[in-house]
This record gives C-alpha cells, sequence and structure tokens, in this order.
C-alpha cells in the first residue's frame, strides 16, 4: 500500500490542479486563522474545494464548537483538521453532528524524551476515545505548529506511528527531498507538506509537488 500524500495551505485554482494532478490524495486549504500566512476566507475556500478532484481538507484552529460546525456545514470539507487545543469533546461533538471524517494535529517536540511520549501517547488515547479519524504529527515551537517547515522528532513520530491505532500523518519540514527517508524512518500512513513545495507562504512550486508525491509513493522523479 502506497503512503498517501496531502498537499496543504493551498491558496490558489492553479496550485489545487497542480496537486491533484501530480497524485495527491488529499488537498488542504486553511480557513479563517489570522495567524498563517496560508490562510484564506471561506469564500475562497469554496472556490478551491470545487476544482478539487480529491478529498478536500478544511484546516483551521481557534474556534468554538459552534464555529466549527458552521464553518464546516458552510464549506461541506471531506475531512475537518484541526490544529489547536482543541479538547476531545469537541471531537466528540463534532464526529456526533457532522457527516465528514475528523483529523487532529498532534504538536511533538524536536527533540524526544520519555515524558513527551508518555504525554503525546495519553492526549492520542483521549481523542480516539472521542472518536478522531486520524493524526497529523507536527512539530511544535515557541511560535505553535503548523507550516514552519521545522520536523519534529522523528523517533517520536515513530513510536506513535507504532502505538497508536489510527492513520497518522507525518508533517513538518518535508521536501521532495527528504520525504522518501522520513517514509522508511517513521512507515507513516501518510505525509502531509506545505512550506516544502513552495516559492513563497502560500505559493506552490508545481514542479516542487511533482517530486514530492513521486518520491512519497517510491517513484523516481
Amino acid at each position: 500500500m502506497t503512503v498517501a500524500v496531502k498537499i496543504c495551505g493551498l491558496t490558489r485554482r492553479d496550485d489545487v490542479s497542480a496537486a491533484c494532478a501530480a497524485g495527491a490524495d488529499f488537498c488542504g486549504v486553511v480557513v479563517e486563522v489570522p495567524s498563517s500566512p496560508r490562510s484564506v476566507p471561506r469564500d475562497h475556500a469554496r472556490q478551491l474545494f470545487a476544482v478539487m478532484t480529491v478529498p478536500p481538507v478544511l484546516v483551521t484552529k481557534g474556534k468554538s464548537l459552534n464555529e466549527l460546525l458552521e464553518l464546516a456545514r458552510n464549506l461541506n470539507p471531506a475531512v475537518v483538521q484541526l490544529h489547536g487545543d482543541e479538547p476531545p469533546e469537541c471531537i466528540a461533538a463534532l464526529k456526533h453532528r457532522l457527516p465528514c471524517t475528523v483529523w487532529k494535529a498532534l504538536p511533538l517536540p524536536v527533540t524526544p524524551s520519555d515524558a513527551h511520549l508518555d504525554a503525546l501517547l495519553r492526549s492520542a488515547h483521549a481523542f480516539l476515545g472521542a472518536g478522531v479519524d486520524a493524526f497529523v504529527l507536527d512539530a511544535a515551537t515557541p511560535q505553535g505548529f503548523g507550516g514552519q517547515g521545522i520536523c519534529p522528532s522523528w523517533e517520536l513520530a515513530t513510536e506513535l506511528v507504532h502505538r497508536v491505532e489510527a492513520p497518522c500523518f507525518l508533517a513538518g519540514g518535508l521536501t521532495p527531498d527528504n520525504v522518501a527517508s522520513a517514509i522508511a524512518v517513521v512507515r507513516p500512513f501518510g505525509v502531509d507538506v506545505s512550506s516544502g513545495v513552495e516559492v513563497t507562504a502560500g505559493i506552490k512550486d508545481p514542479e516542487k509537488i511533482r517530486q514530492f508525491c513521486r518520491r512519497a509513493k517510491g517513484g523516481k522523479a
């Protein structure tokens, strides 16, 4: 089974088309997250979703349950990916009230420790109990996590992939140059890239997208 590929932080129709043509399995759009340079308003997200030929992923954070429900019902994504400090109770409520799947990002430190692993496993199991469908393993930094081009601990990511009974996407600092190595080490269900295939924040490079997808799926670019 090949690794699933998600191209995230898409802001332009041409980039969506490039991702779909390159073989991406999911396309992600950051919606209404003021702190992200890749965030777009919902009307623009709807236009991007309309040209996707693969499942659209709504990526957001910092919203109340009611705000999340309203946004998801407005955009009708295949996946809602929560990238903030949403509690397990929020996932349970979304799963009960929305038809889409729900993914939760977990912030992994760059430098691992046993204490970090224990805390991450407790958090993951709490989210699993709430019905989460998959995890996105991203790098935690003082600036937060997501879209910063920093690799999380692959050692911790490997432990989570092996010990958590849910699909895990490896994210953070992936590029066409390191994605094959990351997959060989971590063995994730999928990989998630944003800044690693960009010219500048939110503007993708079609050739980097193509190379990333090929190398993630075991081909030669």
